[in-house]
């Protein structure tokens, strides 16, 4: 599950994907990077140049600096703001809708991986 992490003077959202497992999902499946409420799309994550968190979506632009490379995007806490309730009241409710994302999103990955092992074992070396 994502996690939020203080960091100085910022709020860090970090993802349990990996960025590069969230551009493998929008290549591949984008589908299981949304949560659709019946017909209408109510959260989506995905990557960008820039990260953002709304209510409605979360873009991640880089990977934490260490082994696992998680997804992670970085926010300001305005100084006269609790970490905690900045935490709370901006990045909330997109950390419970992204654990859903994660949860649905681990399957679609295996399924992919699956896949294209099957495609690289189709190819012949020449």
């Amino acid at each position: 599950m994502a996690k939020i992490q203080p960091a100085g003077g910022a709020a860090a959202l970090v993802s349990a994907l990996t960025l590069e497992d969230i551009r493998l999902l929008e290549k591949y499946r984008p589908k299981a990077l949304v949560l659709k409420e019946g017909d209408e799309e109510v959260f989506r994550v995905g990557t960008s140049t820039e990260g953002c968190v709304t209510e409605n979506g979360v873009c991640f632009a880089a990977a934490t600096r260490d082994e696992a490379a998680l997804a992670e995007v970085t926010l300001v806490v305005p100084a006269d703001v609790k970490m905690q309730e900045f935490a709370v009241d901006k990045i909330g409710p997109a950390y419970l809708q992204l654990g859903k994302v994660e949860e649905n999103a681990r399957q679609a990955l295996s399924e992919i991986k699956e896949q294209l092992d099957q495609v690289r074992a189709a190819v012949s070396a020449a």
